[in-house]
């Protein structure tokens, strides 16, 4: 009897963990929510407004599962759904540990760092004690409290998850003034000192991720058409994303030494061009005149720049 209740007690105090685990990794990544997008982002899977859904779906997930393995509702299910995840985002891991070289996963958000490798560990740790909890069961609730206890879960999840933080992506473009930016974001960057050149004429404003090849094509299409037709370098204004050193290689490949450029943080630079990018933005007197990708740069609309 006494290694039952032994056993309970070690069941119970790591289902405890294992929910408050949950339940935790979950708000920290709410809580960073931009640089977890980014993280996901970086992998190239989907676009940036399937990132913002894909992340807090991943939220959503972990919340559910917290919640419900403290309260043991549909424990069994639960269960599984908890070490698919976890084998699934292992094996993921593993892909990142050895093709790429993250310093943060963000499996805790931004606030608590591990890097591929150590959260490979954790994952282990996670699976070992969910095998350990295996042959519990769902809580003896009567059908109607059950039923309340689910809905409220998923409702609860639900709304930290998509309401507390909703994403900025969908909204603005909903909001903005033309379709293929964000203007209000566009708008809040100009108020930078450093750009208030762009406030007075004609401008045509290049928004390119260093590692992107078609901004790298884009890059190059933009500047041949400015030489061709004699039009100012000064015309022509680059807002790179990336790291010093992918910066560093774009400018060296495309050759724009001479063109004004800035790096422009990643949460800026995706909240301005919804993620897609190269973009290209004609402006007169900082107002947007028409945006789009690169194949809306042509003869014409480079000549208004004159």
């Amino acid at each position: 009897m006494s290694n039952r209740n032994n056993s309970s007690v070690i069941n119970l105090t790591i289902r405890l963990l294992l929910g408050v685990f949950f339940i935790g990794t979950a708000v920290l990544k709410l809580l960073s929510i931009d640089n977890f997008e980014i993280y996901i982002y970086s992998f190239n899977i989907f676009s940036y407004i399937t990132t913002t859904f894909f992340s807090r779906l991943l939220i959503f997930i972990e919340l559910i599962i917290g919640i419900s393995l403290i309260f043991k509702i549909c424990f069994k299910q639960i269960w599984w759904l908890t070490m698919l995840m976890m084998v699934f985002f292992t094996i993921f891991l593993i892909y990142a540990a050895i093709f790429r070289n993250d310093s943060n996963c963000h499996c805790f958000g931004s606030l608590v760092e591990l890097d591929p490798k150590q959260s490979i560990i954790k994952n282990i740790i996670t699976l070992a004690l969910l095998i350990i909890i295996k042959n519990e069961k769902s809580h003896d609730y009567k059908p109607v409290l059950k039923r309340w206890l689910a809905a409220s879960t998923i409702l609860i999840s639900l709304v930290v998850s998509f309401v507390l933080l909703p994403m900025d992506v969908i909204y603005n473009r909903i909001y903005s003034e033309k379709e293929n930016i964000n203007t209000a974001a566009f708008y809040e960057s100009l108020n930078d000192s450093t750009y208030v050149e762009l406030q007075h004429g004609r401008y045509l404003i290049n928004y390119a991720l260093a590692g992107c090849k078609y901004c790298r094509l884009g890059t190059e299409k933009v500047t041949m058409m400015i030489d061709r037709h004699g039009i100012s370098h000064d015309k022509l204004k680059f807002f790179i994303g990336g790291s010093d050193e992918a910066i560093g290689r774009f400018i060296e490949i495309t050759g724009i030494y001479d063109y004004e450029h800035w790096k422009i943080p990643a949460p800026e630079f995706m909240a301005i061009t919804y993620g897609q990018f190269p973009l290209y933005v004609f402006v007169e007197d900082g107002k947007v005149v028409k945006a789009g990708d690169f194949r809306m740069v042509d003869d014409k609309l480079i000549m208004l720049l004159q």
